[in-house]
């Protein structure tokens, strides 16, 4: 009878304590179902910070060696716990290889897209400081080789300039004779002489001078002088730099000047002087009527004065040495009468004007570019900054992800190990990470 008894209270103590532990496991399945519900939001927490994440990326390029060395310092510290917690090493291994091959798949896809994305973004912003750099060089030495160049052949240039004035002078004497017989090729061979004197100082026809160029007016019809009703065409219109022209006509009184070198008796060499000053002279009042500063137009000006250049020396100062007033009343009348020796003393400052200008324009250039150097240059600082924030950004959205599926107090696998530590089952081959110290 005692034995019924005892195998009745087992049996009922069985049932109560069966009772007692279904019990005590609904409320674990019911806890275990709420951390479900909470370990589903966060994880949808999780899944909108990594799509940021993985937004963000694609603009940052050092994004993978940070990635990286965060993941060695994560490294670290899991090599911490497991020295701490060597009877969780093997899980812990597992819970690092899944993490870190979680992130290495992540990074895999857009590493690619990233590179060739931040290479583009950099060669956008840094190709313009190089071109700037490279034309800003270019043009300081352009402008440094001009300079070097003019002063390193100045004296060979004055040297030239001699011997060219030598060389002219003995051909056109040699000419003389055949000259003094036409005066059409007489007046040909003038501005021939004329054509070689330009092209002796390194002036570029087109450029710095005009040949035989008919005057016109804005709508590019030939003028006419006023009076005569001829087309106005002097032999050269030299260009200044400024913006102005000088006209030049060659002018050759060679028929009074041989009979006067021909002459036998007094008389006759006074009287073929005063004829050939009276030619001179009368070359002189051609040009000043013709006014061709008047007729200059297109955007030109002018200068008060018409070049009178006669190529043959001694002719001229020969007029020049018996009629002491006749130079002064040609520059009255606004005529500057010159030999071949002076016209290329006002050939060669040309010259050295148009070297000045294009010097000034060179260091006019060298400004702008240094203006664009270092307007692209607080363009990249601009946009460098930015990067340096928005990586920033990336670092902080990554900190925060971290925090909360993994280091953070109340992260994800916090609570997950929570409810393992409760006797939720979890999955051998996909074992909840160990939660380490974080901030939260």
């Amino acid at each position: 009878m005692t034995a019924l008894y005892i195998i009745i209270g087992v049996a009922v103590g069985a049932v109560l304590l069966y009772l007692l532990m279904d019990r005590k496991m609904d409320a674990l399945r019911i806890e275990g179902g709420k951390k479900d519900i909470e370990l589903s939001m966060k994880g949808e927490q999780l899944q909108e910070a990594t799509s940021r994440l993985h937004h963000l990326e694609a603009e940052n390029k050092d994004l993978h060696a940070r990635a990286e060395a965060q993941g060695r310092e994560l490294q670290l510290v899991r090599q911490q716990i497991e020295a701490e917690r060597g009877e969780r090493k093997e899980e812990s291994e597992k819970r690092d290889a899944q993490f870190m091959n979680m992130a290495q798949q992540v990074l895999e896809r857009s590493a690619s897209k990233l590179k060739e994305s931040n290479t583009e973004t950099m060669t956008g912003i840094t190709q313009p400081l190089k071109d700037a750099i490279a034309n800003m060089q270019k043009a300081i030495d352009e402008n440094s080789k001009g300079t070097v160049a003019q002063a390193a052949s100045f004296r060979e240039q004055i040297r030239l300039m001699m011997e060219q004035t030598q060389q002219l002078g003995e051909r056109a004497e040699s000419l003389t004779n055949v000259l003094r017989r036409d005066n059409k090729v007489s007046g040909n061979m003038g501005e021939i002489i004329l054509g070689d004197l330009l092209s002796s100082q390194g002036l570029t026809e087109g450029i710095h001078y005009e040949v035989q160029t008919r005057l016109r007016d804005e709508m590019g019809r030939p003028l006419k002088h006023d009076e005569t009703g001829k087309e106005m065409q002097p032999d050269v219109i030299l260009h200044y730099p400024q913006g102005q022209d000088a006209i030049v006509d060659s002018k050759v009184s060679l028929v009074a000047y041989e009979k006067y070198v021909n002459a036998e008796t007094p008389e006759e060499k006074e009287r073929y002087l005063q004829d050939h000053i009276k030619s001179v002279r009368s070359h002189v009042n051609e040009l000043a009527r013709k006014d061709y500063s008047k007729y200059i137009k297109n955007g030109r000006d002018a200068v008060d004065f018409v070049i009178m250049f006669v190529p043959f020396e001694s002719s001229l100062q020969l007029a020049l040495a018996n009629d002491p007033t006749l130079w002064r009343e040609a520059f009255e009348k606004k005529v500057f009468v010159t030999g071949e020796q002076n016209l290329l003393g006002i050939l060669h400052m040309i010259h050295i004007a148009w070297v000045q200008n294009q010097q000034a324009e060179n260091q006019q250039k060298v400004f702008g570019l240094a203006e664009q150097l270092l307007d692209r240059l607080g363009d990249f600082v601009h946009r460098y900054n930015e990067l340096g924030e928005k990586i920033h950004k990336v670092q902080e959205a990554y900190d925060s992800a971290n925090n909360k599926l993994i280091t953070g107090r109340q992260s994800v696998a916090q609570k997950g190990r929570e409810l393992v530590d409760l006797g939720a089952k979890e999955n051998a081959n996909r074992k909840i990470p160990m939660p380490e110290i974080g901030l939260e």
